[in-house]
């Protein structure tokens, strides 16, 4: 198949747009996650806590504002949390001075899952207790604070498997 030229030029065009598009969301990213490295603490942390056991939590990825976006900068933790038990989020200064979002996903014997975000204020929270539902085992939490200013605002993402 022979492209005629303007179709050639589009062609190109295009590509550059998708790659310079790629370059300048990797550079965000890059300073984005320098800016919060070079803090004296790092990364801030969410302690989770449920039947017993507790686990200290590290962001697992970072996201642009609108989700469009993602990439993984640390781990998906595992915590088991029985069905009909709570757990237990306790959340660095870092976080709860912010404005912040949780997302708890529950999962019925039939396997739909639902969830709904839940929004606190700055200030408003340093511990959430995600409670259990009934006939319904919780199967994940995400935590999502919004960072960054500007073009440079994105989303770091903390990430907690519970089933």
């Amino acid at each position: 198949m022979i492209m005629r030229a303007r179709t050639k030029k589009i062609v190109a065009a295009v590509s550059v747009l998708m790659v310079v598009a790629l370059v300048a969301y990797v550079s965000v990213l890059v300073v984005i996650i320098k800016n919060i490295n070079d803090e004296p603490d790092g990364l801030p942390q969410i302690t989770a806590y449920a039947h017993g056991r507790t686990i200290e939590t590290q962001p697992a990825g970072f996201c642009t504002i609108d989700l469009s976006q993602c990439a993984q900068i640390g781990d998906v933790y595992e915590l088991d949390v029985p069905e009909g038990y709570p757990l237990q989020l306790s959340l660095s200064k870092e976080v709860s001075d912010a404005e912040w979002a949780m997302l708890a996903v529950y999962e019925d014997a039939d396997g739909n899952q639902t969830g709904e975000p839940r929004f606190f204020g700055a200030g408003e929270s340093l511990a959430v207790t995600v409670e259990a539902e009934p006939e319904k085992q919780l199967v994940g939490v995400e935590i999502h604070l919004a960072v960054g200013e500007g073009s440079e605002q994105g989303l770091l993402i903390w990430s907690i498997k519970t089933a």
